[in-house]
């Protein structure tokens, strides 16, 4: 699988670029899969990419690292469709959600580049959930505390938030807000909740994100 279906495409040149040549560490194990992937491919190939000319070479640590894909990638079949290998059919789930969600920041790191470069202003909707340590930590309390944080990256936190159940009596809290990309960004935007609210917040996840 690719970033953004089973067929290879402009998203996996965009998101390959991001990363600079350099392979992903090696405990995100699909993702630093797929970018092996990618790099296996020869400078011909390269050269049939979409947006292929904007690509950078790989740097000296990430080709060393590509070599063995390169040899592993010529017993496979030459067509980019992959449809048979489920590159993100992890037996941990974890890992491959957060391989995912690389690729995805990626991608949008490379297109933030792009419309700075012609003068957009981007800002995406990021939703948050907030889950606690305990039954009986108020989170109607935290997302009053949360909307009240300032940051010239933040435009504006959600009116609404909800409380969905999680386990064992346990909500999380579903919230919102819109950010102007190039200020902050979503671990900027985790780690203030984080570090704010230690004693009582388990972890932030990022449940979606989208351009606005």
């Amino acid at each position: 699988m690719y970033v953004s279906s089973l067929k290879f495409a402009e998203a996996d040149v965009e998101a390959f670029k991001a990363f600079g040549g350099v392979a992903p560490k090696a405990n995100f194990v699909h993702l630093n899969r797929w970018f092996l992937h990618i790099a296996a491919f020869s400078a011909a190939e390269q050269a049939q990419w979409p947006a292929a000319s904007d690509a950078p070479a790989v740097s000296a640590g990430g080709a060393a690292a590509a070599a063995p894909a390169k040899a592993a990638a010529a017993d496979e079949d030459d067509e980019l469709d992959m449809d048979d290998d489920d590159l993100f059919g992890s037996d941990d789930d974890d890992d491959a959600e957060a391989a995912k969600e690389a690729m995805r920041s990626a991608a949008l790191k490379a297109a933030l580049a792009r419309n700075k470069a012609k003068g957009k202003i981007d800002k995406s909707l990021i939703v948050f959930e907030v889950k606690p340590f305990e039954v009986e930590t108020d989170l109607n309390a935290i997302a009053k505390g949360i909307k009240a944080i300032e940051h010239e990256g933040i435009q504006n936190w959600g009116q609404e938030h909800k409380l969905q159940p999680v386990a064992y009596g346990i909500n999380k809290l579903i919230i919102s807000c819109v950010v102007f990309d190039d200020k902050i960004g979503q671990d900027d935007i985790i780690e203030i909740i984080s570090d704010k609210w230690e004693d009582d917040v388990q972890s932030v996840d990022v449940q979606s994100m989208s351009k606005v």
